[in-house]
């Protein structure tokens, strides 16, 4: 039998089993319900004021910022996670910033110069305002709304090239794909001062490097600032792959702690000669 004739007696089982089980209008149903609950959530966050108040806060927040950007999806996607429980999205968001900005200020706690390099919202940057309150602190972020936003709050700067001690990439390659993680890490890394670290969380290191089309954006569509999804992914790199992407002169370290309970922290500086 022909190829073509086989795909096509192939397509009309599968067509019999879909109409038979069901899967087929189950897939279409969800399909269709996805679409309008994204519909429902948009237009619901065009009455959301941008600076939101949340309903609860965890203890231990003195001196910290609380301002929730409308559009966080670092906040968003917890509260979606834990199916509206706000105790426990607001505990999640907090926590995990904090620990990440004292994670970052004992790898240099004389850091004069650091940048947030993905800095969304500020899950992180508010902590790292308590962390370096003296030092110089730059934000970036393909939105120019989460770095206005930083800024107002508490008082990071747009990054414009300055030379850095410390930088932190926070969950950023975990979505982009190897060549363009190839280029922000040589970005990143002749940013740096000749003793300066950049610090990069990602998925845990996989047999071989996984990209995938599905992440927080493309679950929780935004308002502001949309990202487009063929620069945003969601990547499992393997060791060898990531070895292979590090810069010429650079190596990198595992740190103990996790970010977020889901990711590992790297350490990437100058080799020793």
């Amino acid at each position: 039998m022909a190829k073509p004739k086989i795909l096509s007696v192939l397509k009309r089982l599968q067509k019999w089993f879909q109409d038979k089980s069901g899967i087929g209008e189950n897939r279409d149903a969800l399909a269709l319900l996805r679409h309008r609950v994204d519909a429902l959530a948009a237009l619901q966050q065009q009455h959301l004021p941008e600076l939101l108040t949340l309903p609860w806060l965890p203890p231990g927040l003195d001196g910290v910022s609380t301002a929730i950007h409308r559009a966080d999806a670092m906040l968003r996607l917890p509260l979606s996670a834990s199916g509206g429980r706000w105790a426990r999205a607001a505990t999640e968001y907090f926590a995990t910033g904090r620990e990440l900005a004292q994670t970052l200020k004992s790898i240099a706690p004389e850091a004069q110069d650091l940048l947030d390099f993905g800095c969304g919202y500020g899950r992180v940057g508010r902590f790292l305002a308590l962390e370096f309150p003296d030092a110089s602190r730059w934000a970036y972020d393909p939105k120019a709304g989460a770095v206005a936003f930083q800024q107002e709050h508490w008082g990071a700067q747009p990054w414009g090239g300055q030379s850095l001690d410390l930088i932190l990439a926070g969950s950023v390659f975990t979505h982009l794909r190897p060549e363009s993680a190839r280029a922000e890490l040589l970005r990143l890394t002749e940013a740096l001062k000749p003793h300066g670290a950049l610090v990069v969380t990602l998925h845990d290191f996989t047999g071989q490097t996984v990209v995938s089309e599905y992440t927080e954006e493309s679950a929780l569509p935004e308002l502001e600032g949309p990202i487009d999804p063929r620069d945003y992914a969601t990547v499992y790199f393997s060791a060898k792959d990531w070895a292979a992407l590090t810069p010429l002169g650079w190596s990198w370290s595992t740190r103990p702690e996790r970010y977020g309970g889901t990711q590992q922290i790297l350490v990437l500086k100058r080799a020793e000669a």
